[in-house]
């Protein structure tokens, strides 16, 4: 029972690894919200809720689009 809980220990670790990567870049800019998995939309979710604000430059609009 050991070894299972820490296989899905390692397994879950993985997976928030991957969705703060994906927040980063969503901060950065690099990645659309559409392109973020169920993982970091419920971290950002929660970020938010807790006062969390995304950084203002991500809600910049360029005059060439």
């Amino acid at each position: 029972m050991k070894k299972q809980q820490r296989l899905l220990r390692k397994y879950h670790h993985r997976k928030m690894k991957a969705a703060r990567i994906q927040l980063k870049e969503f901060e950065q800019g690099t990645r659309p919200f559409e392109k973020l998995n169920r993982r970091a939309r419920k971290l950002l979710e929660k970020r938010i809720k807790a006062g969390y604000e995304l950084p203002a430059k991500l809600f910049i609009r360029q005059s060439n689009q």
